[in-house]
């Protein structure tokens, strides 16, 4: 989409998924579900609900897991999982709003009784204040959750991509940064502070002549608390719309 739109794309990875070695918790987080333990189940990833499938059928688990789901009350947070789940014929409750945080998920789930309510609870690869809110919501709510983590965020095996990146914001030629994710700012400012350029890397990025686009408000919202101004944020959080908005912020440039 870029290339059509006359750019050239310096993809740049930034943070890789790391499977968790099952020692039993992900497991018995199946187990569970697949005796019908849980009354409500949300996915929070497309990766993780997937990872959890393919490991129910490793542990010959999966027509249990799946009978259980398609009784249970299951919350995908967006079209990610809703895929995973609809490749599986698994019926959906309920599916946030765009632009599909846990502030939406939150507001649904707070019209719902569950007090002392079993819910399972898929979460992703790292700490974030977005994952906190929820946790913090369904403690408020009176519900029992039990997460499973199928997977971890650590950087890139390869830190030399991610140090060019940052060499091309410093000497401007990189004229637009595109971020995908709240982890992704982190990730890129871990390796800046690690390699005492954290502060110049905020300086180039607030720079006039850079262009910083954010997916979503909760990647923006992580941009602007390392004190960065978003100059593109998409009416709808999907790649196509942002690579639009940012093709109309760099004509106007």
């Amino acid at each position: 989409m870029i290339e059509r739109a006359g750019g050239t794309p310096v993809g740049v990875p930034v943070i890789r998924e790391v499977p968790i070695e099952d020692r039993g918790e992900i497991r018995a987080w199946l187990a569970t579900l697949g005796r019908g333990g849980f009354d409500v189940v949300i996915f929070l990833t497309g990766d993780g609900c997937r990872d959890l499938l393919a490991r129910a059928e490793e542990y010959g688990l999966l027509a249990d897991v799946i009978d259980a789901l398609s009784r249970a009350r299951v919350v995908a947070r967006g079209p990610k999982p809703a895929h995973v789940l609809r490749q599986r014929s698994i019926p959906i409750t309920f599916i946030p709003p765009e632009p599909n945080t846990s502030d939406e998920l939150l507001a649904e789930l707070s019209t719902w009784n569950l007090v002392d309510v079993a819910v399972g609870l898929q979460v992703y690869g790292g700490a974030s204040p977005a994952l906190d809110r929820l946790r913090d919501g369904l403690r408020n709510l009176g519900a029992r959750v039990q997460e499973v983590a199928p997977y971890r965020w650590e950087g890139p095996t390869d830190l030399g991509p991610v140090r060019a990146l940052i060499d091309g914001c410093l000497s401007r030629q990189i004229d637009a940064l595109a971020l995908l994710s709240a982890s992704h700012v982190d990730g890129m400012f871990a390796v800046a502070d690690e390699d005492g350029r954290g502060e110049a890397l905020r300086a180039a990025l607030n720079d006039p002549r850079m262009i910083v686009a954010a997916i979503g408000p909760v990647t923006a919202r992580a941009v602007e608390e390392r004190g960065i101004r978003v100059d593109v944020l998409p009416e709808h959080p999907k790649m196509g719309h942002l690579v639009k908005a940012l093709e109309s912020a760099l004509a106007l440039r």
